[in-house]
């Protein structure tokens, strides 16, 4: 019934340039929709391992039936969805170092992405799919770096002998927000997609602030820390006023914070040190806290969402719709 929609709205659309507005209004409505049970999560695990070597698997939303994309022995790590959900970028050693590479929604056609002896790692795609920001320590020690995601013509973002980590891309594609501890302990800044403008969001001199990650609105970053004690998942606005925590387990380590495409939820990492780590989700005001994984035989950690066809930046939100609409329309 949604797609019958959709299609006859935008064939009015090419006719009626005044419904422009009105339909925009009306396909993000429908797009925020979409039940969040029929999402996909990707994750990291090390369940087929007895150490940290880990595979990468997606799941429903719900925790239920997940599927093992790759199979080691080689470590793969940090998955995350493309935009347009079509492929996943993550990390590797299977050629012997970490690596960059790219793979299809069932594991399979695989392109390598960097090549050179240093670490890439922590990939994050641009919300029109056409770079992706990653942590590399090629230079010697970690810095951010962009390229096409296609592979190659890297460039450093950060230029700083300090270590700049965890990139998350901004859903208008304007900004970068990482984590680095060029002042002292680990913080949160953010800066332009040019490296320009970089801007100091957390400042606690006693705490650690780590793994940011954008509102689908852009309006604020949930991040990790340990500011309370133990790691917990906070909470800022994008200009990094108003830190509020939404968990609060002592000694239980909470990390790896991560968006619902519709901003209602937040998926994370948690842990209490006799137990493996596990994927919980929980509101995004931190209600209503679910383990998702459950599982006895090893550690699952990080999460990304699949992406609905509306979860990107504005200027892109009709193409890829539109995108979407044919591929539809061609099976």
């Amino acid at each position: 019934m949604k797609l019958a929609l959709l299609k006859q709205f935008t064939r009015l659309l090419c006719s009626k340039k005044w419904l422009f507005t009105l339909l925009i209004g009306l396909f993000i409505t429908l797009a925020n929709q979409l039940p969040i049970d029929a999402m996909k999560i990707l994750f990291q695990s090390s369940r087929d391992f007895a150490g940290f070597e880990f595979n990468i698997y997606v799941m429903n939303a719900d925790g239920t039936d997940p599927i093992k994309l790759t199979k080691g022995p080689t470590s793969d790590t940090t998955p995350v969805w493309s935009p347009n959900g079509n492929q996943i970028a993550f990390g590797s050693d299977r050629s012997g170092n970490f690596e960059l590479y790219l793979m299809d929604t069932k594991g399979t056609k695989l392109t390598t992405l960097t090549r050179n002896p240093g670490v890439d790692a922590n990939p994050t795609w641009s919300p029109n799919g056409n770079q992706i920001a990653f942590t590399s320590n090629r230079d010697g020690n970690y810095e951010i770096y962009v390229m096409s995601a296609k592979g190659g013509n890297a460039i450093n973002l950060t230029q700083n002998f300090k270590s700049d980590e965890n990139p998350s891309w901004s859903p208008d594609g304007t900004k970068i927000a990482f984590t680095s501890n060029r002042d002292g302990d680990y913080e949160i800044y953010v800066m332009n997609t040019d490296g320009e403008n970089l801007t100091q969001l957390t400042k606690d001199p006693w705490a650690v602030d780590w793994y940011p990650s954008w509102s689908p609105d852009g309006t604020k970053i949930a991040f990790g820390s340990d500011r309370d004690g133990d790691a917990e998942i906070y909470v800022m606005n994008a200009d990094g006023t108003n830190p509020t925590a939404l968990t609060q387990n002592i000694a239980v380590e909470d990390d790896f914070p991560a968006w619902s495409p519709d901003g209602t939820k937040i998926a994370f990492t948690s842990y209490d040190n006799t137990t493996f780590m596990d994927i919980y989700v929980m509101n995004a005001d931190g209600s209503d806290r679910v383990n998702l994984t459950q599982n006895q035989n090893g550690h699952d950690v990080g999460v990304s969402w699949q992406p609905t066809p509306l979860a990107v930046s504005s200027e892109e939100k009709l193409v890829m719709l539109w995108g979407q609409i044919k591929q539809d329309k061609a099976r």
